[in-house]
């Protein structure tokens, strides 16, 4: 069991930096919009009313030119955030179509359909949300990059495993990974608007149950090999 805790460890860590990017990310995009110094005052009446009309087309002018900034804002955190959770969903399919050729247990790899089912739901929805807004600044793109890469690690230990140490492993590592996906989730709703916000509100129960279950099924995978065990010391005792 040491590995399997080792493997969920390392799935937390891989996928950490969802709730980093969106946290840091939206301290950078929430800047308070620059002051615009007011025109020195005349003496003379006319100067003075004449700056007041000034003052107040002004300020029509940048109550607008703010709330577009803000819309801006909003829109270009979004679509980060919603990039990172498309780059996380599209690594659990690839990872839940390993395990459901791979398994051997069949519960798992029920589980493991599941997965592939659930997730590609959640990637066509993100996807149909970003459309042709991905974001392509260097920040997403290395966040992308830190993402694939550990899937592909993930996946690359798997690929090694076989039988009852693969099942354990994948377990191990959903769990790790759903706890995280739970947070992140928590988090990105704080920080998402509109359409988005309802995207993350659908997707948490769905990620509570998955949680859920990979948790049974490491206690069934545990007492399955605890029985396992007692049953060889019994048959070694009647020899």
């Amino acid at each position: 069991m040491n590995r399997v805790r080792i493997v969920a460890i390392l799935a937390w860590a891989a996928l950490a930096s969802l709730i980093a990017v969106s946290d840091s990310y939206a301290q950078q995009m929430q800047g308070s919009p620059g002051a615009h110094p007011l025109p020195n005052r005349d003496n003379s009446t006319g100067t003075t009313e004449r700056i007041r009309q000034d003052q107040t087309g002004t300020q029509g002018t940048t109550t607008d030119a703010q709330r577009m900034r803000g819309q801006n804002q909003e829109q270009n955190l979004d679509h980060v955030l919603a990039a990172c959770l498309l780059t996380g969903n599209q690594g659990e399919v690839e990872l839940g179509k390993l395990a459901s050729e791979r398994a051997s247990d069949r519960d798992v790899k029920a589980f493991a359909e599941e997965m592939v089912k659930d997730h590609s739901k959640q990637v066509q929805t993100l996807q149909q949300f970003i459309g042709s807004q991905q974001p392509s600044d260097q920040r997403s793109q290395i966040e992308r990059q830190i993402a694939e890469r550990c899937t592909a690690d993930l996946k690359k230990e798997l690929e090694g495993k076989s039988g009852r140490e693969f099942d354990d492993c994948y377990i191990g590592a959903q769990i790790g990974g759903h706890m995280h996906m739970q947070a992140a989730l928590a988090v990105i709703s704080e920080h998402a608007s509109g359409q988005l916000r309802d995207i993350v509100k659908d997707a948490q129960p769905t990620v509570d149950k998955h949680l859920d279950r990979a948790k049974k099924l490491m206690e069934q995978l545990d007492k399955s090999t605890s029985s396992g065990r007692q049953a060889s010391k019994q048959s070694s005792s009647e020899r």
